[in-house]
């Protein structure tokens, strides 16, 4: 395979993967912010979903809507998929180079 067909097959395969995130999706239980909110007074704590990425060096979280779940899963698979997909391109143009 020579260095432009590497390109091409690279740039095929990454636009498929959408939408793209990097981190992870994990699933806490917290308390709420609701005066009164029986749940909480209770003891029982309400479900909510994190994804956790590292930005600068620095690991950070933020809270996903239960709508958006799906997509963010989709999102980080996706992610995965890059950096195999990466790899792969690596060995493929150090091939292509070795090839000339």
């Amino acid at each position: 395979m020579r260095e432009k067909e590497v390109r091409a097959k690279w740039l095929e395969e990454v636009e498929k993967l959408w939408p793209i995130a990097k981190g992870s999706v994990r699933e806490v239980k917290k308390k709420c912010n609701r005066k009164g909110c029986k749940a909480c007074a209770a003891g029982e704590k309400h479900t909510a979903w994190l994804m956790t990425f590292y930005q600068d060096g620095k690991q950070s979280s933020r809270h996903v809507p239960i709508p958006m779940l799906e997509t963010v899963k989709t999102a980080l698979e996706n992610g995965r998929k890059l950096e195999a997909l990466m790899v792969q391109t690596g060995l493929d143009f150090i091939k292509s180079g070795k090839e000339k």
